[in-house]
C-alpha cells in the first residue's frame, strides 16, 4: 500500500526562470526599446523574483511615459542601497551585495539574445508553478474540504484555474514574427482548400451570403429577441451540419433535450409541432417520424443537457466530446443562461466581456466552431416610441454593442410579426394601430437576416428568409433584399 499523503509534508522548491528574468531585465536596461518585445504578454507577477518584479514594474512604467529608463534614472524608484543575498555564477556560492550593485552586473553581463524567447521562457516556467501549486491546494483541499464545500464546487473552481492559467501562460504568449506566421497562415489556407470539409456550410445559402462559411477556432454570435426563432434556427443548423458529415451538438440550457429533439424532428418531417408533442398524427406523419428516427441513429447530432452552467462546465464537456467521438461545431442556446465569470460586485459589462472572452478561448483552443445565441433586450421598445425602428442593432445585445470585439462574426434573426403582435394590443389611437395590424400581416412568414461584423466580407448586408410557423423552421425566401439597408418593417 503507498503512503497516505501527508498535506503538511514540505513542498518541493517551486521552478524558476531567474537567469531569463536576469537576461531580460538587462536587455530592457541596456535597450529599452526591448522591452515592447514583451510588454504586451509579461506581466510583473510572471516574475518568481519580487525585486525582479519591481525591477520590471518600474522600467515598464518609465518607457511607457516616454523616460530614459537606465541605471541612472531607475536609482530613485528602488531600493538601491538595500542588501541582498545572490547568487555568484563565477565563485559558485551565496553572495551579499547591495541591489544597485546587482542592476549593474545585470546590465554588464547580458548575454545578448532575443528579449521575447526570455519573456516565452519566464511565463512557460511561470504556468508551471501555477499549475504545482494549484494541484497541491487542490490535495490540501480535499483532503481537509470544509463543511460548505463540495467535490463538484473544487472541481469546479480547480477548472476554472486552470483555464486562466492556460489563457495567460498561452495567448498572452502567442505572438510571432510577421515572417514566422504567413508561412504557416498559406499553408493551411490551401490545406483547407483542397479539404472539403474544412468549411462548415450553413443551412440556406443566405446566410452564407451575409456571414460566410462556419470557420473552426471562430466564436460567432447569432442575435434575436426571445421568442424569435433563435433556437428553432439553430436545431436546424446543427442537424443540417450533421448530415453533411460533421460533428456537431446543441447546447440546450433553456429548454429539455427532449424538447429540443422533438422540434428538430418536427422541423425535419413538415410535422406541426403541436401534434408531434400530442401526438395525434396521422399515418403518413407517423411513417415520416419513423424515418427520421432511423436517420437520426447514425447522424453525428448530439443534445447536450445543462441546468446551471459555467464557462469551466462548457469547457470541459466540449473538451470531453472532442477527445471522444470528435467534435466541430458546437451551438449554444444562449449567453444569458451561462454565469458570468467574476464576482458579483464586479463591473457588469467587464463580466459580460470576460464571458465572450472565455468561450472565444475556448473555441480557439480546442480547434471547434462555437455559435453563441444571445438574447435581445428591449431597448427597440423605447425607439419605437420615439418614431425608431424595430430592427435590431448592436446595442441591443445581452452585453451591448461592446460584445463585437469578442466574436469572429455576428448577425441578426429579425422577425417583426412577433413584435407587431406585441404592439398592437398597446397602441391607443386606431389610425396607429391600423397602421400596425397592416404591418403584422405583411410581416407574417417573413424574416431578415442582418450581418453586423464580419471578419472576411462587409457588415451591414442583410437577407430575406421565410418562416413556418407551424413547423417552427427557417426557408429560403423568394425576393432577394437590396444588399443594404437603413430601415424597414
Amino acid at each position: 500500500m503507498n503512503a497516505p499523503y501527508n498535506s503538511r509534508d514540505f513542498r518541493p522548491a517551486l521552478p524558476d526562470a531567474i537567469e531569463a528574468e536576469q537576461a531580460l531585465l538587462g536587455e530592457i536596461l541596456a535597450r529599452n526599446d526591448a522591452y515592447w518585445r514583451v510588454a504586451g504578454f509579461l506581466k510583473p507577477s510572471h516574475f518568481a523574483e519580487p525585486l525582479h518584479r519591481t525591477l520590471y514594474e518600474t522600467l515598464g512604467t518609465m518607457i511607457t511615459e516616454g523616460r530614459a529608463a537606465n541605471i541612472i534614472t531607475i536609482k530613485s524608484y528602488v531600493p538601491w542601497d538595500e542588501v541582498i543575498k545572490t547568487y555568484d555564477r563565477d565563485e559558485e556560492r551565496h553572495v551579499e551585495l547591495t541591489v544597485g550593485l546587482y542592476v549593474v552586473r545585470m546590465l554588464r553581463e547580458v548575454p545578448g539574445g532575443d528579449a521575447y524567447s526570455y519573456g516565452r521562457a519566464i511565463i512557460e516556467v511561470w504556468s508551471r508553478r501555477q499549475l504545482i501549486a494549484e494541484f497541491y491546494d487542490g490535495i490540501e483541499l480535499a483532503l481537509h474540504m470544509p463543511v460548505d464545500m463540495t467535490p463538484d464546487k473544487i472541481i469546479t473552481a480547480t477548472a476554472d484555474r486552470l483555464t486562466q492559467i492556460a489563457q495567460e501562460g498561452n495567448e498572452r504568449a502567442a505572438s510571432l514574427k510577421y515572417g514566422v506566421l504567413l508561412p504557416k497562415a498559406i499553408e493551411r489556407a490551401q490545406k483547407a482548400a483542397d479539404d472539403a470539409l474544412a468549411l462548415i456550410p450553413w443551412f440556406l445559402p443566405e446566410i452564407t451570403t451575409i456571414a460566410g462559411d462556419i470557420r473552426r477556432g471562430n466564436l460567432i454570435g447569432f442575435m434575436s429577441d426571445s421568442g424569435g426563432g433563435k433556437t428553432s434556427f439553430s436545431l436546424q443548423q446543427v442537424r443540417h451540419a450533421s448530415i453533411a458529415g460533421y460533428k456537431a451538438a446543441f447546447f440546450s440550457i433553456e429548454i429539455t433535450e427532449e424538447e429540443a429533439a422533438l422540434q428538430a424532428a418536427a422541423q425535419a418531417s413538415g410535422i406541426a409541432l403541436g401534434r408531434l408533442d400530442a401526438f395525434t398524427l396521422n399515418s403518413k406523419e407517423a411513417r415520416d417520424i419513423e424515418d427520421e428516427m432511423m436517420r437520426a441513429m447514425n447522424l453525428p447530432f448530439d443534445i447536450v443537457p445543462f441546468s446551471d452552467c459555467t464557462l469551466s462546465d462548457i469547457r470541459i464537456r466540449i473538451e470531453a466530446m472532442k477527445k471522444s467521438v470528435g467534435l466541430d461545431l458546437v451551438v449554444i442556446d444562449h449567453a444569458k443562461m451561462i454565469a458570468l465569470p467574476g464576482k458579483s460586485g464586479d463591473i457588469f459589462a467587464e463580466r459580460i466581456n470576460a464571458l465572450y472572452r472565455g468561450l472565444k478561448a475556448i473555441a480557439k483552443s480546442l480547434n471547434v466552431a462555437i455559435v453563441i445565441l444571445i438574447q435581445r433586450n428591449d431597448d427597440w421598445k423605447a425607439r419605437w416610441k420615439t418614431g425608431g425602428s424595430l430592427r435590431p442593432m448592436m446595442g441591443d445585445a445581452y452585453g451591448g454593442s461592446s460584445v463585437k470585439q469578442n466574436l469572429d462574426v455576428w448577425f441578426s434573426l429579425y422577425r417583426p410579426e412577433p413584435l407587431y403582435k406585441e404592439l398592437i394590443p398597446q397602441t391607443q389611437r386606431q389610425e396607429k394601430r391600423d397602421e400596425l395590424i397592416a404591418k403584422y400581416e405583411s410581416s407574417r412568414g417573413k424574416a431578415w437576416l442582418i450581418n453586423h461584423k464580419r471578419r472576411r466580407g462587409e457588415p451591414g448586408t442583410s437577407q430575406e428568409i421565410r418562416f413556418e410557423a407551424e413547423f417552427t423552421r427557417f426557408s429560403s425566401g423568394v425576393e432577394d433584399m437590396p444588399p443594404a439597408f437603413e430601415g424597414f418593417m
